[in-house]
C-alpha cells in the first residue's frame, strides 16, 4: 500500500504546487488535508514553475551546496541563478521538477488507497 511520504519540519513549509489562476503556492498539510488539489508539474508554463521553485527555495532552511567543479553556493546564490536562467539555474529547475514530479505522484497515490480504503 503506498504511504505518503515523511516531509517533517521546515520542509513542510516548503510550497509543493503552484494554482497560477489564484497565484497559490499549495503545500503539503493543503494536499494531505483536502483542503487544495495537485496541480501538476506537467501544466505549469516554464516561468510558473521557476516561480515555484524560487519560492521552495525562499522558505526552505538555508543551505550551501557544492557541485563537483568545487564552486559553492548558498540558497540565494541558487534563486539568483533560476531568476537568471543561468546553466546551473536551468539545471536546479530541471532537478527539481522532476523532483516535485515523483513528489507528488507518491502522494496522489497515497491519497487514492486512503480514499478507496475508507
Amino acid at each position: 500500500m503506498p504511504t505518503l511520504p515523511d516531509i517533517k519540519g521546515p520542509d513542510r513549509q516548503k510550497p509543493l504546487c503552484y494554482d497560477p489562476n489564484r497565484d497559490l503556492f499549495i503545500k503539503f498539510d493543503d494536499l494531505i488535508t483536502g483542503k487544495e488539489q495537485i496541480i501538476p508539474i506537467e501544466s505549469l508554463t516554464h516561468d510558473q514553475l521557476k516561480k515555484l521553485i524560487v519560492e521552495r527555495n525562499r522558505v526552505g532552511p538555508d543551505y550551501t551546496m557544492s557541485t563537483l567543479t568545487g564552486k559553492t553556493y548558498t540558497r540565494d546564490d541558487v534563486i539568483k541563478e533560476i531568476v537568471e536562467q543561468t546553466d546551473f539555474g536551468k539545471m536546479a529547475v530541471e532537478a527539481e521538477a522532476m523532483h516535485l514530479s515523483d513528489l507528488l505522484k507518491q502522494i496522489e497515490e497515497a491519497l487514492l488507497a486512503f480514499s478507496k480504503k475508507c
